[in-house]
């Protein structure tokens, strides 16, 4: 969809010609002979014709000016970008653990044999560990479901309907190394949980810092304008090998977990999180990431749940709080890192002529994310010149250039917007290159340390090689993009403008609070005028929004952490005078007194069991109600449409009997009704119904 551009004057030469012979009788009465043959009037013409030419060149928007007003709205075409994965290493028999830095570069091929390099975002000890078995469940209650976990299968890292005291218990056939810390990384199923919701949180995270500063040290942002975009303090500005301090994760907003490792039969050991025992990613389980595990000393081997053997078990611990909906994995590794699609690259790229407007070309394109560093040599002396989007705000004296990170071209100034390059200076840049798109290999195909210049000049890159006996990505590389073309760029904008920034109608509402950053909702309503603790009273300027997550399965109900979550997301695109108050449902309580008769053959127990599971289905709160997407909130039950469902269910003739028993609200006080009344803010819960086939 094209960027919707004014029209800025859609007059055509017919129209220009028609407007000035109705000007003539008032400028020039005594001219009569308004016909073609008149030469006045083939001046008009011409005069028309030059002035439509004009109009089309005034309707033409030249890319550069798209840029800028791309760049107001916060919609710059975003840069190149490599494919993020996970690597594994594993290490040589007798070895025992090898620590890896960060930026260690590996590579692969893809499907066409092109050398293809990786490079670690975060330093990982390798410990040899092997996972055999994994379990939920509670003290006394186990499911094994390791079977399923080598199958490829997704399962509930915590139960499906995970409760404080369920937990995952992680068996290994070698006992965690005392002191070292191991690596474990999650990838969760579901969607909501990749790096884009992770851009998401910090940046949503530092826009509320930003209105309400909190007390304490001062992170800095590595928020961005829009999702997907990272902010200047990357992995990119640091020193190579090094990793980036990134401010912390907000905290999920209810679930509360724990690490605990076995040092004997039956008993557990917390690791402290303060001491540096435990560094979960993983926000709970709710995002992909890595947990960090230091066991202060070697766990004991045990036997545990529903597996026989012996094995050294570490166990994560829901230890409070509630999730929106259960935690499922994808894929659990091991002594694993993430990396990026990027390669280190250094050296010259040119002299300078002193020549207005010169350009560069770099060795290696496209540039990774569209950051690197370059210096020019002037007399003797480095000087650090910086990247800029435009010359627009460039003196003289700015030592600026601007570049097309895709081409890997630098263009530099003309002397009066930006500096020219000085005549003889030695230009060079140092910058991660990427394959951008081509990047995205499938799973298996990274498989060595890359034996290049930057490894080579790692501290103990020789003992590395050594000990290291492989390296693979058990997960495909993804995400790695090209540089956003014009086109694009516009189409992502058009988005945006419809995407709703402001809460102003109810649709509003509903749309900003399923998006709120961290938070994984089923379903939400808006109401507006109506206050929960005023409900028969009109309450001008009161917005509330019924907030509706999967879990508890059988009455899902929103924690207070993700009621604040929704309300603090709101709050910040509210408008003024607005009084925004989050909830979850009340629920009533509908049970079903029913008589049927069967047709003739049907089983009478089998008949009674459709029909209390089609009640139960009817009333529930995510896939009940007449369309199948949950009990509106509000709606009531009527008796009707309640033996229209039993006249519905497979073997049943007709309904002989029905009766509607409410729990409270509709003035029966528990006894029998006609239709139920549920109330603004209510949803139904099925009760035990009671159905006689007869």
């Amino acid at each position: 969809m094209p960027l919707p551009l004014p029209n800025l004057d859609d007059r055509r030469w017919a129209d220009l010609v028609d407007e000035g012979r109705s000007l003539i009788p008032l400028y020039a009465p005594g001219w009569t002979d308004h016909n073609v043959h008149d030469p006045g009037i083939t001046l008009l013409e011409l005069f028309a014709w030059t002035a439509e030419m004009e109009l089309y060149r005034l309707n033409r928007v030249p890319p550069a000016h798209v840029r800028k007003f791309l760049a107001l709205v916060g919609g710059a075409p975003r840069p190149p970008r490599g494919a993020r994965t996970v690597l594994t290493f594993g290490l040589r028999a007798g070895v025992t653990s090898r620590a890896l830095p960060a930026g260690l570069e590996v590579e692969g091929k893809d499907l066409a044999g092109e050398r293809t390099a990786f490079r670690t975002l975060a330093p990982v000890t390798v410990a040899g560990l092997r996972l055999a078995a994994l379990q939920t469940g509670r003290p006394g209650c186990f499911e094994d479901l390791t079977a399923r976990w080598r199958r490829g299968e997704t399962v509930p890292l915590l139960g499906e309907d995970p409760a404080p005291g369920a937990a995952l218990y992680l068996g290994f056939e070698r006992p965690l190394p005392a002191g070292v810390p191991v690596s474990l990384w999650f990838q969760l199923a579901g969607g909501g949980s990749g790096w884009e919701e992770r851009e998401r949180l910090l940046a949503e995270a530092c826009r509320a810092a930003e209105v309400c500063p909190p007390p304490g040290p001062v992170y800095p942002c590595r928020c961005a304008e829009e999702p997907g975009k990272e902010a200047e303090a990357s992995a990119d500005a640091a020193p190579e090998g090094t990793a980036v301090a990134e401010p912390p994760l907000p905290p999920h907003p209810s679930a509360r977990t724990a690490w605990e490792v076995q040092v004997g039969p039956g008993v557990w050991r917390r690791l402290d999180e303060a001491a540096g025992e435990v560094a979960d990613d993983t926000r709970s389980f709710t995002l992909d990431g890595r947990v960090e595990v230091t066991t202060p000393a070697a766990p004991v081997a045990a036997r545990t749940g529903a597996v026989k053997a012996n094995l050294y078990y570490l166990r994560c611990l829901l230890v409070g709080g509630a999730y929106d909906a259960a935690p499922e994995l994808a894929h659990l590794a091991a002594d694993a890192v993430a990396a990026e699609q990027a390669e280190w690259v250094e050296g010259p790229i040119g002299t300078g002529n002193s020549e207005p407007h010169e350009i560069l070309e770099l060795q290696r394109a496209p540039v990774h994310r569209g950051k690197l560093a370059v210096t020019v040599t002037e007399d003797g002396e480095a000087v650090e010149w910086t990247v800029r989007p435009d010359f627009d705000l460039s003196g003289r004296a700015g030592s600026h250039f601007v570049l097309d990170a895709q081409a890997g071209r630098l263009a530099f100034g003309d002397g009066e917007s930006g500096r020219r390059l000085p005549g003889g200076a030695a230009a060079a840049a140092h910058y991660h290159a990427t394959r951008a798109a081509a990047g995205n290999l499938p799973a298996g195909r990274v498989r060595r340390l890359a034996d290049n210049p930057h490894n080579q000049g790692l501290p103990d890159f020789a003992a590395i090689r050594a000990d290291v006996a492989a390296v693979a990505n058990p997960l495909p590389a993804a995400g790695g993009t090209a540089a956003e073309t014009l086109v694009e760029a516009k189409a992502r904008a058009v988005e945006e403008l419809e995407r709703p920034q402001r809460a102003v109608t109810l649709a509003d509402y509903e749309a900003l609070a399923k998006e709120t950053p961290g938070v994984r909702l089923a379903r939400v309503a808006a109401r507006a005028n109506l206050d929960p603790a005023l409900p028969c009273l009109h309450a001008t300027g009161v917005v509330t929004v019924i907030v509706l997550p999967s879990l508890p399965r059988r009455r899902p109900q929103p924690s207070a952490g993700t009621r604040r979550a929704v309300a603090a997301y709101l709050a910040r695109r509210r408008l003024l005078g607005t009084r925004i108050v989050v909830v979850g449902p009340t629920y009533l309580e509908v049970a079903v007194r029913a008589t049927v008769r069967p047709l003739a053959g049907v089983d009478g127990a089998a008949l009674r069991e459709r029909v209390v599971a089609a009640l139960d289905g009817f009333f529930h709160p995510l896939t009940g109600g007449p369309d199948g997407d949950g009990w509106p909130f509000g709606r009531d039950v009527y008796r009707s449409e309640v033996l229209q469902l039993l006249d519905e269910v497979a073997g049943v003739d007709h309904v002989l009997g029905l009766e509607l028993v409410a729990g409270s609200g509709c003035g029966c006080g528990g006894g029998v009704c006609g239709n139920v009344c549920v109330g603004p803010l209510g949803l139904v819960a099925a009760g035990r119904h009671e159905i006689t086939v007869r």
